[in-house]
């Protein structure tokens, strides 16, 4: 019984795998370091273009089975190492194609990291006030001068003569720089030198107690910085109209 048992799943053996022949093939190989000859651990091996993939062992071996036949390309990466592509990798039904990687290794170039740095709320090395207009805030306020910049700023008061006061303070306790650089007009108390909005990248208006970098200021200081030039000639035009 046992006998005749046996020869009938034999047969039945021959015939389903005769009948049944296999239908995909296999590509294993050995990922190792070009320079030391050691094995890479971890290594990714996949079929471009596909879900086939595999991970290399302790030994630098790997194994990708299943594949169906046809003309695939082989890539092998790895942190650290140079990523290499073989093309035109030919597989055959219950064949194993074997390719090995010799890869060296590459110094890694990370992404573009964006780290975008925000005032904080309380500025502990701080003890004046200070107020902080961007061009791209100019360009959204309805102003057209820079006296309308810095009279829109908290403690700054324009008298009928058209002088600043901050705080309180008379005319010629402000000082005015540009780029840093003194632009105080002794006779009046007010800049000497008139600048357009469109060529401020910053104003900055400083009341109350400040740094003694500055100097010669005893209410306030109004600091512009200008605009850097460009590769390109660019300009403005604007118009306004009123009733008087």
């Amino acid at each position: 019984m046992n006998k005749r048992f046996l020869i009938a799943v034999m047969i039945l053996s021959f015939v389903f795998r005769t009948a049944y022949p296999g239908t995909t093939g296999k590509i294993s190989g050995r990922i190792i370091d070009a320079d030391t000859n050691e094995p890479i651990i971890g290594a990714n091996i996949y079929l471009e273009n596909t879900d086939f993939g595999a991970v290399s062992d302790a030994d630098g071996n790997y194994f990708i089975i299943n594949v169906s036949p046809g003309t695939y390309n082989l890539v092998c990466s790895f942190i650290g190492y140079e990523k290499i592509t073989y093309t035109g990798i030919t597989v055959n039904v219950d064949r194993t194609t074997s390719v090995d990687f010799n890869i060296r290794p590459e110094t890694i170039q990370g992404k573009e990291v964006v780290v975008v740095g925000e005032r904080k709320i309380i500025e502990m090395d701080r003890t004046s006030t200070a107020a902080y207009v961007s061009s791209e805030k100019i360009e959204t306020m309805p102003v057209q001068e820079v006296d309308d910049l810095i009279q829109l700023q908290t403690g700054v008061v324009k008298d009928a003569s058209g002088e600043f006061h901050i705080r309180g303070g008379r005319a010629g306790e402000i000082a005015y720089l540009i780029d840093g650089v003194p632009v105080t007009d002794q006779y009046n108390g007010g800049s000497s030198v008139g600048l357009e909005n469109n060529w401020v990248q910053e104003l900055q208006v400083i009341s109350g107690t400040f740094n003694a970098e500055y100097g010669q200021a005893q209410s306030g200081i109004v600091n512009i910085i200008t605009k850097e030039g460009a590769k390109k000639f660019s300009g403005r035009f604007s118009v306004s109209l009123g009733d008087y």
